[in-house]
């Protein structure tokens, strides 16, 4: 299942990260190559501790500092990282986001979803949810909500290293 969600800048696309077959058909349906990768985003901490459990303190308390919100992470991807969602990359990216539909969502389903804009690739991101339908018709499941007021997509910083990858 594929869900369009607010998010706290744009409406969102994501589905269970492992469902190989959701993830190939979220990218199709977006027109993206599955070689990018995707966010794992949720609106519970808890839900990242299988991604995180092999980074020290300082590193946990450094990802805790700007979340919850829109802050994503890139971290070293461990075991538990799917392949179909590094994308041609050794890490992995990480958002505990605060908007409340998505810690709803995730809180129903009990885990991490994966998150990307809702669009085409290239194309500008739905920002509501008659822009989404407008879009991907009844491909997707559509959580109804206000985008929050972050003003666009979410900034990207790598943990180890400091660089901002999207500011």
């Amino acid at each position: 299942m594929i869900y369009a969600y607010p998010c706290e800048g744009v409406y969102g696309l994501g589905c269970d990260p492992d469902s190989k077959k959701d993830v190939f058909k979220l990218c199709e349906l977006k027109k993206r190559s599955i070689d990018k990768g995707l966010i794992l985003i949720s609106g519970v901490f808890e839900h990242f501790e299988k991604y995180i459990n092999h980074l020290d303190k300082e590193d946990i308390d450094k990802l805790k500092r700007p979340w919850p919100g829109p802050h994503t992470w890139l971290v070293r991807a461990n075991e538990n990282v799917p392949e179909w969602i590094k994308g041609n990359s050794d890490l992995v990216a990480l958002r505990h986001s605060s908007h409340p539909e998505v810690i709803k969502l995730t809180e129903k389903i009990g885990k991490v979803l994966t998150s990307t804009s809702a669009n085409i690739s290239n194309d500008p991101p739905a920002m509501s949810a008659d822009e989404v339908t407008k879009i991907f018709g009844n491909e997707v499941t559509l959580i109804r909500g206000e985008i929050g007021n972050f003003g666009g997509a979410t900034p990207i910083q790598n943990l180890e290293t400091g660089e901002w990858i999207r500011k």
